[in-house]
């Protein structure tokens, strides 16, 4: 995978998308081959160092029993930097939603989230793990289908963002960011991906750029898989 790219992961349920997924966080060892990332096999990192070169958002998220920015900056530390944070829960879609939140002294971005009548729902819940992955500013970024529990149009402002934020002159910092997405919405692939991972059955059925696929299938069940999804 090249560095600031955007890669659609697509295939059927089952195919292999999320187990993939976890083989690159090391959550499953393989049985065979080797992962390397920036040229260095995956085995040879300390778990620290591997783990600041990934951030991820799952399909199912679950929150920590703290307060909503402690949340957002859990996996960098204990300083937060609320400023981040707050930047971070915008571009994510929640912000609206925090800033309506009662107000404590020690908790000045929101009350905690377990406090009395304080409730996210699911897509709101997704929200605050995509702003957790995006503070922590990783430059490779997996994401399971991370829209799957928004509204159209907070999916559509978050595609927009992650657009943004892969690297090049949109780029605010100018960082080269690496995007492995699975999604089960072709249009978010055809408007966000640079390049199309197919699988079936744990096996690559096709890896071409993303105009190719779409126009151009290099294989039949690529084309079939297309035209059930067109139905």
């Amino acid at each position: 995978l090249e560095s600031g790219k955007i890669y659609g992961l697509v295939g059927r349920n089952g195919s292999g998308k999320t187990m993939l997924m976890k083989h690159i966080l090391g959550f499953v060892k393989p049985t065979q081959g080797t992962i390397f990332i920036n040229g260095r096999p995956q085995e040879e990192y300390s778990k620290e160092e591997y783990f600041s070169l990934l951030a991820v958002v799952f399909q199912d998220v679950k929150l920590l029993p703290m307060t909503i920015a402690q949340n957002v900056a859990s996996d960098v530390g204990t300083y937060i930097d609320r400023e981040r944070v707050r930047e971070c829960l915008k571009l994510s879609g929640l912000w609206q939603k925090v800033s309506s939140l009662p107000k404590k002294e020690d908790t000045p971005l929101g009350a905690s989230i377990l406090d009395d009548g304080i409730a996210l729902s699911g897509g709101e819940n997704q929200k605050l793990w995509m702003a957790r992955a995006l503070y922590k500013n990783a430059p490779m970024l997996l994401l399971d289908e991370p829209t799957a529990s928004l509204d159209v149009e907070t999916s559509n402002k978050f595609c927009q963002t992650l657009k943004q934020l892969k690297g090049g002159p949109a780029a605010k910092d100018g960082k080269k960011r690496t995007f492995l997405m699975i999604t089960h919405r072709l249009e978010e692939a055809k408007f966000l991906a640079d390049k199309i991972l197919m699988i079936e059955a744990g096996h690559i059925v096709e890896y071409t750029d993303c105009e190719t696929f779409f126009t151009h299938p290099q294989t039949q069940r690529a084309a079939e898989f297309l035209k059930a999804q067109a139905l």
